[in-house]
């Protein structure tokens, strides 16, 4: 027998389960009863008031949140988040404008555009097609 609390209608009610096996098939009370036994009698199960709430002030975190690896600057476009370069769309001296597609990175079996965050001209491109990149990793540079 297992013992649950069930909410319902607001009303809290607890309840013994018993688990039967595979295949189990449930029969009459009259039919599993000796004819000089009476059958027993079902417990009344009657509410059990629910505990009072009790406001929980917030915590704070435990961890604090992750530090990228590389400082996040303008010109500098970092991984957000780990993956496998799938193409590199620039080259080192080339120009782009802003939100210009420099590479496509797959993660999660997703490919997610890595576009540029300023106008400029690609001075260096950190990463190779096929190589693993991690979270904060500087991809490519634009001056």
């Amino acid at each position: 027998m297992k013992t649950f609390k069930v909410k319902v209608n607001n009303e809290v009610y607890v309840v013994e389960v018993e688990e039967v096996e595979a295949g189990y098939r449930p029969q009459s009370p009259a039919a599993s009863a000796p004819a000089t036994a009476s059958a027993p009698v079902p417990k009344t199960v009657k509410p059990v008031p629910a505990a009072p709430t009790v406001p929980i002030a917030p915590r704070s975190p435990v961890m604090p949140p992750p530090t990228p690896r590389a400082a996040a600057t303008a010109g500098t476009v970092t991984a957000p988040m780990p993956g496998t370069v799938l193409s590199v769309r620039v080259k080192e001296g080339e120009q782009v404008k802003v939100g210009e597609v420099l590479l496509v990175l797959e993660a999660m079996k997703m490919e997610n555009e890595i576009t540029a965050n300023k106008a400029g001209t690609v001075k260096e491109v950190k990463v190779e097609q096929g190589k693993s990149v991690n979270a904060g990793d500087v991809m490519v540079i634009i001056s």
